[in-house]
């Protein structure tokens, strides 16, 4: 009777787990909706200070995950200001803060903004001569969303993006990254991370700084693909918008496949 039980229970366990990769394998494809922004402390190039107004270019384009670059928060610099916090109150979503360096009584880094809350998430300290750098990992339900601002130092790059695919490549679910690479597309740092990414094409013009009159693209979203997961890109654009920072937002809506 034992033996019979003990068989008829591993039955019931090899039937759930082929039950559940049946669900896993017909749900379809990941839907994801993202921004990436360098929003230069809300300071745009009129000089003038305004969450309000990058608040307003992420409610119009309607995307449930925001990557942001270069953020204080109650520095003296600005002061009375978390520029991340006040983003996330203007825009009804979740924030997720890195700081990377303390500055002028405060702090100062990178974030992340989105419509639910995380399931949890990290900081990955990344290389930098002139001032630390950092990964911010973000686990939402169906994916990962990964933020960074890369060092103005080609040489650090590179080791970063070692490290980048290094952390990504040990997630269970798919990992998209997004970020100031501080890198042109044919730049060294970039091939290196096409090898393990898929770096999303851009529709129309590619270049992202600076935001009034563009001429670089060093703003980009990529998908890690070494662990399989592949992306059919449905829409990746540069927005306008030429005075709120001095970098222009990106945005991509993508179905991962895992």
């Amino acid at each position: 009777y034992e033996k019979y039980f003990n068989m008829k229970k591993t039955l019931s366990i090899v039937i759930s787990a082929l039950l559940l990769a049946f669900v896993s394998c017909t749900k379809g494809p990941i839907k994801a909706n993202l921004m990436c922004y360098n929003v230069h402390n809300c300071v745009g190039l009129d000089d003038s200070l305004s969450c309000e107004r990058i608040a307003r270019i992420i409610n119009n384009a309607d995307v449930e995950a925001v990557a942001i670059q270069e953020l204080d928060s109650m520095t003296t610099r600005y002061p009375g200001h978390d520029m991340l916090s006040e983003l996330a109150s203007l825009t009804n979503m979740y924030a997720t803060y890195a700081p990377t360096i303390d500055y002028r009584g405060g702090k100062y880094g990178i974030g992340m903004l989105t419509r639910k809350k995380p399931l949890s998430h990290r900081q990955v300290p990344l290389p930098c001569r002139s001032e630390p750098r950092a990964l911010l990992i973000v686990e939402l339900e169906d994916y990962y969303y990964c933020c960074t601002h890369l060092s103005l130092h080609e040489e650090d790059r590179v080791k970063s993006i070692s490290i980048i695919v290094n952390e990504l490549s040990q997630l269970d679910k798919p990992a998209i990254i997004a970020g100031d690479f501080n890198a042109l597309p044919n730049s060294m740092p970039m091939q290196f991370l096409a090898r393990q990414f898929q770096v999303f094409p851009k529709s129309g013009a590619s270049f992202t700084f600076p935001a009034n009159k563009p001429t670089r693209e060093i703003d980009y979203i990529a998908l890690y693909s070494g662990g399989g997961a592949t992306a059919n890109v449905l829409y990746h654009e540069v927005l306008s918008a030429p005075v709120e920072s001095d970098h222009a937002p990106i945005v991509a809506r993508v179905e991962i496949t895992k």
